[in-house]
């Protein structure tokens, strides 16, 4: 029987960031299959549910659960010395991110989602920069495989780290393959200053992370800015948990009129939102892949993303891109996305199209050497 480690443990709270949301469509879209003479082992801190991850009950799965580590050094040294003592015989150990113990014997591949810490200065500062850069090269030296999610991150690996492109597989970001716009009953929402929104307001809307690669400050000026030329007074809705300088960037767009941080919000309530908001806005410095417009394509919503990096990859002819450093085209760019909506629309099913769970799930089963029969 072939084994294979799945290595969870940067996963350190219920409230994962895109990084882990591909990895839990990933083995979701696993339970589609018959894994042929395969069992899974899934390595994850104990604060985190098996049923937050979602693995089918269908597949021959062992959960090893770790002590609460939580994130950052803490996690990275747990990882590299005590972490053996949990960690089984396996053909194949896999991490869903930059997150390898160096010593295992077995095959090792990982998904390095982007090097926006290369990119991101705003962000990282020069050691943690310069230290993230060290240790990937060490991934990447040691590792068997690197997986990435977009044809950009492939290009952006190759040329800072010179690594073969045989040596990378791209498994892109998906939809789950019964995603449908089904009706989802209207939640009751709240800044985090405990002021109720007016959904009957319409509202452009903003996933992720809170921290300054997401660009959220010029994303909400060029918000301002489009909305003082507005005939129609729109909101602009921002969903997520805090992360580098979160605090400081939520701090000093509270001012800004119409603009609402509500704070990480359920899976349920970011649902209603892509459904029924204006366009979903993406305008990060760096993405390697950038799900939350793909998601909104589900929904028929448009997306305003920035003009760089992966997301024109991504949005194709169902969004606007912009200048992500230029707040005068951001409120160019929010009009656009109010006066060609309908045709922007049309391109939605297209752009979900491009990146097919089939695909990315066949060749991550591929890689990681399963063996597999498609359930009828």
């Amino acid at each position: 029987m072939k084994t294979i480690g799945i290595n969870l443990m940067p996963l350190f709270s219920e409230q994962g960031s895109g990084a882990f949301r591909y990895i839990k469509l990933l083995l979701q879209e696993l339970g589609k299959y018959n894994l042929l003479d395969c069992k899974l082992i899934v390595y994850k801190q104990q604060c985190i549910s098996r049923e937050y991850i979602g693995i089918p009950d269908t597949l021959d799965v062992e959960f090893v659960d770790v002590p609460n580590v939580g994130r950052g050094f803490k996690r990275i040294l747990f990882e590299q010395t005590k972490f053996y003592k949990y960690i089984k015989p396996c053909d194949v150990f896999y991490s869903y991110c930059s997150s390898v113990p160096f010593f295992i014997k077995s095959k090792k591949i990982f998904t390095l989602h982007d090097v926006y810490f290369l990119t991101e200065k705003e962000r990282y500062g020069f050691v943690q920069r310069n230290y993230l850069k060290f240790i990937t090269a060490v991934y990447l030296k040691l590792c068997d495989k690197v997986l990435t999610v977009s044809e950009y991150s492939k290009k952006e690996i190759i040329r800072h780290f010179n690594v073969k492109p045989e040596d990378i597989t791209i498994t892109y970001n998906f939809l789950n393959s019964e995603k449908k716009a089904n009706s989802v009953e209207q939640p009751v929402l709240s800044s985090i200053s405990g002021e109720t929104i007016d959904l009957k307001k319409p509202f452009f809307l903003y996933v992720g992370n809170i921290h300054p690669g997401k660009n959220i400050v010029r994303m909400a000026d060029g918000f301002r800015r489009f909305n003082q030329n507005s005939d129609i007074q729109y909101n602009l809705l921002i969903s997520g948990k805090l992360a580098n300088s979160g605090d400081d960037i939520i701090k000093k767009i509270s001012e800004i009129p119409n603009v609402h941080y509500l704070g990480y919000q359920s899976r349920e309530n970011v649902e209603w939102m892509m459904q029924n908001c204006q366009a979903v806005v993406l305008l990060s410095l760096c993405e390697g892949f950038g799900i939350p417009p793909l998601e909104g394509f589900a929904y028929n919503k448009p997306a305003l993303v920035s003009n760089t990096t992966s997301l024109p990859e991504v949005v194709g002819g169902a969004g606007v891109c912009v200048n992500p450093l230029d707040e005068n085209e951001i409120a160019s760019g929010f009009s656009k996305i109010v006066k060609q909506k309908a045709e922007l629309v049309q391109n939605c099913q297209t752009q979900i199209d491009k990146f097919s769970a089939q695909e990315s799930v066949e060749t991550f089963m591929k890689e990681l050497g399963i063996e597999y029969k498609k359930k009828v």
